[in-house]
């Protein structure tokens, strides 16, 4: 019987301590940092497919977002609650939706609130001057987007740096902050391009 017992009490403390770890784990990833991986090729050759690297998803709690940021959005949701994304990140542990997979995309800001975005002749000018992008792959094509556009105080505009295939702002417009899930900072995968994220 005391056998019995002490196998019960051994059991629950490690259902009890699984459960701690997994809760855990959802919350830190749905409010703090998460591992993501790499999933579309429109930011060559900054991140290319398959590469993990880390979200910091405090990053922009106090601030809004700088020129050159990379950036984790969803095309058409808002971030939820606190309590919706620990839900969501909850469930994400168990199974991906795929459907939510292709709406989150990675993208570099190019411009914030303010700014007025234009593209010509494959250059982006940023407020009339032209950028120099040194990260940025093949020709910047408007692809007939609305320019010049003047961003409004909740309005990003983001380019993907490969820019012959990037699905981006020239095509779905400017974003909302409230889209933006965090700031790309560190990629852990592969291991020989382990580092800061610039």
């Amino acid at each position: 019987m005391k056998d019995k017992k002490k196998i019960i009490k051994e059991i629950s403390s490690w259902i009890i301590l699984l459960v701690f770890t997994v809760l855990f784990s959802a919350l830190l990833s749905s409010q703090v940092f998460a591992m993501t991986t790499i999933e579309e090729s429109s930011m060559q050759n900054t991140l290319y497919a398959k590469q993990k690297v880390v979200l910091n998803r405090l990053a922009y709690k106090k601030k809004t977002p700088e020129h050159g940021d990379i950036i984790i959005l969803y095309k058409n949701r808002e971030i939820g609650s606190f309590g919706q994304e620990f839900i969501k990140s909850l469930k994400s542990l168990f199974n991906k939706p795929k459907d939510e997979e292709k709406d989150r995309l990675v993208k570099r800001v190019i411009g914030i609130p303010g700014d007025t975005i234009d593209i010509k002749d494959g250059v982006v000018y940023l407020n009339g001057n032209p950028l120099d992008e040194p990260y940025a792959k093949g020709i910047t094509y408007d692809y007939g987007a609305i320019l010049p556009v003047t961003l409004e105080d909740n309005q990003l505009f983001v380019l993907g740096d490969n820019r012959e295939v990037s699905e981006d702002s020239r095509d779905f417009g400017p974003i909302d902050l409230s889209h933006v899930e965090g700031k790309v900072t560190l990629r852990t995968f592969p291991l020989d391009k382990f580092g800061k994220i610039e």
